[in-house]
């Protein structure tokens, strides 16, 4: 007899590759997981989980259903910047120069490189 968890599997490979669902039981007998698909690139949140729920509607009885937890949804790039420790993308430097920061004084935006007489004329 097949468990839940292989029902589940089964579900979600209709829709996404075997090697992109990670499945956790979690407490209470209740099952929850990732998926990791190319096809959630510029959907919204919501819109994943409409694609998953509907595969899981088409698939599994509301006994199953009733034992699913959460499942997160994330394109491979997202997957590797929230997972992958070794994703330094945007960590890299940047070539070039960095700009001076900027202050807030008296609701006049000045760069800290401004010298006094020059911040003063500014204010005015």
């Amino acid at each position: 007899m097949e468990t839940i968890m292989t029902r589940v599997q089964k579900a979600l490979q209709k829709e996404f590759a075997h090697n992109g669902i990670t499945l956790k039981p979690v407490s209470g007998g209740m099952i929850a997981g990732w998926i990791i698909s190319k096809s959630f690139e510029g959907l919204s949140g919501m819109e994943r989980q409409r694609t998953i729920w509907k595969l899981f509607e088409a698939y599994l009885d509301e006994k199953d259903r009733a034992r699913l937890g959460v499942f997160l949804t994330f394109t491979p790039l997202e997957k590797k910047m929230t997972f992958d420790d070794d994703f330094d993308d945007f960590a890299t430097p940047s070539k070039r120069a960095k700009k001076p920061m900027a202050t807030r004084n008296n609701g006049v935006m000045r760069r800290k490189t401004m010298s006094k007489s020059r911040q003063t004329a500014t204010a005015r």
